[in-house]
């Protein structure tokens, strides 16, 4: 067995991209993962999160209605919430793959620059419905 450390391969240039792309993803990841938190704490928990009253609510008058008519509409949610998770997971593979040089990943950056304008567009859309 031999006691020689082995050489990293990568540049500090590469390996600081590459950290910068997980950052980047990470923080668009926070979208969907309010979007599953509300839709579980909405949804699955409505009654204990909403203590009434329910006339007005979906599937109201009654809590049992409310209840299903949230978790119902929740379950989509929620599907759609890991599902952009997966997507961004893969779009952190593919930054990973271009920036090791591989060919074919060229789309990342406009996708990652456009899902950036997305998302800053729905924060400004809810910061101005509170």
């Amino acid at each position: 067995m031999s006691n020689v450390m082995p050489q990293h391969t990568a540049k500090p240039a590469r390996s600081a991209g590459v950290v910068a792309s997980g950052i980047a993803v990470g923080l668009l990841g926070l979208i969907p993962l309010a979007m599953i938190a509300l839709g579980v704490a909405r949804g699955a928990f409505y009654g204990l999160v909403d203590h009434g009253p329910y006339d007005n609510a979906w599937g109201g008058p009654s809590k049992q209605g409310a209840w299903a008519a949230h978790f119902a509409i929740s379950v989509p949610v929620v599907v759609v919430g890991m599902l952009a998770l997966v997507g961004l997971a893969a779009l952190h593979r593919r930054w990973r793959r271009w920036l090791g040089g591989e060919r074919g990943c060229r789309w990342v950056l406009p996708v990652t620059v456009l899902l950036y304008a997305g998302a800053a567009l729905l924060v400004r859309a809810w910061i101005h419905q509170l």
